[in-house]
């Protein structure tokens, strides 16, 4: 697919916060490298639509042996696909192509390889990563998982924006106000972006569910609905732009990989990540494969986050 982009950073980027060009740039190449659609499938088995899985194709085109330095990242495998397993798939082919001094060790990148439950050399014990557990299972979390795991790494830094709650029940505050739709399109969120940027988008739905953060497991509780993408800018409507596996639609099998857009209106809450030293992946050979992040974990199943704790965790003040 063919992506274009204007990289506008001085203009976009607010104040002192630091901008890697190099490494913006390397991950609209790795977005503009990947196929077309190919399908969107969440399912854990094949079925009529989709001959294979979505974790099956991530672990097809995660090339790795034993032997190797590095892997190679074959796009084409890593079809069907969803929202997070697209961002994780961009973001190791922008890394593949900025480490070209290899600052990245060969553990690191074993680490990085996503276990999903499939026995090989690598995974001779057959490891599936839950939410929160090892590298893959970080970045395929519910909440800010991957800002989370970013601030883990000291790979960069994370900003947020929430437009507050719309009901008593979701308020985290007695003064919490809900903006504005004037005022949520003005938010300073939206000129801090620059394209590249990782985003967690959280929907605005009728029910207030873009108030939650995470899926406490109670079946009649309001659980997030969100969206991980990587953010492509502003169009000439003022709509946001931004790059992922969309889907599932009405026919899932012409969905996947593509440019989405959305009025800001559509999106409650979001968490914009910047990775400014793509070096310090290198840290992910802390993170083997049952390693858990314990916010993340808990956000799949046993609680939801507050705004509060969201900040703690990605270290934004």
């Amino acid at each position: 697919m063919t992506v274009i982009v204007s990289l506008q950073m001085g203009a976009h980027a607010a104040n002192d916060n630091k901008v890697n060009e190099q490494w913006q740039q390397c991950v609209l190449e790795a977005v503009d490298a990947f196929p077309h659609n190919g399908g969107y499938y969440t399912g854990a088995r094949p079925n009529d639509t989709f001959k294979k899985t979505a974790w099956k194709g991530l672990h097809q085109a995660y090339k790795m042996t034993l032997a190797d330095q590095r892997p190679e990242m074959d796009l084409q495998l890593a079809q069907p696909s969803f929202c997070s397993s697209a961002t994780y798939c961009a973001l190791i082919k922008a890394l593949l192509l900025w480490d070209k001094d290899h600052k990245i060790s060969r553990e690191a990148w074993l680490a990085m390889k996503p276990f999903v439950g499939i026995v090989d050399n690598m995974n001779p014990q057959g490891y599936y990563q839950s939410d929160g557990e090892g590298f893959w299972g970080r970045m395929n979390g519910n909440g800010p998982a991957v800002a989370v795991t970013i601030h883990e790494l000291k790979a960069g830094y994370n900003f947020t924006a929430y437009r507050g709650a719309k009901t008593e029940a979701c308020k985290e505050t007695p003064d919490e106000r809900y903006l504005s739709d004037e005022e949520w399109r003005n938010n300073p969120v939206w000129q801090q972006a620059v394209p590249g940027d990782f985003m967690k988008i959280f929907w605005n739905r009728d029910d207030d569910s873009g108030a939650i953060i995470g899926d406490n497991g109670v079946k009649t509780d309001l659980q997030e609905h969100g969206h991980s993408v990587i953010f492509m800018g502003i169009d000439d409507e003022g709509f946001v732009t931004y790059w992922s596996s969309n889907g599932p639609g009405d026919n899932p099998a012409e969905m996947g990989y593509s440019i989405g857009r959305c009025d800001k209106t559509k999106i409650q809450r979001v968490v914009f990540t910047r990775i400014t030293n793509p070096e310090k992946f290198d840290n992910a050979k802390k993170m083997p494969p049952k390693h858990t992040n314990q916010y993340i974990y808990d956000l799949n199943g046993k609680k939801h986050s507050t705004t509060k704790e969201l900040k703690k965790h990605c270290g934004i003040k």
